[in-house]
């Protein structure tokens, strides 16, 4: 259960560095707002996430 949580945090922090990704003057710079839409989308998901298990587990008892 504990290593859920883990991977959870561990997975927003990649959302956030799908938002901050320096792309200018390169090749992939046409990817960027795609790269900024999943990084939100990531972090989004996965804070949600960890609300939920957050609450279930204190409601659990």
């Amino acid at each position: 259960m504990q290593n859920s949580y883990i991977l959870f945090f561990l997975a927003m922090l990649t959302g956030f560095a799908f938002i901050q990704l320096p792309v200018a003057n390169t090749i992939f710079s046409g990817l960027e707002t795609f790269l900024d839409v999943v990084g939100i989308v990531t972090v989004l998901i996965f804070a949600i996430s960890i609300i939920w298990k957050a609450a279930q587990a204190l409601f659990k008892g």
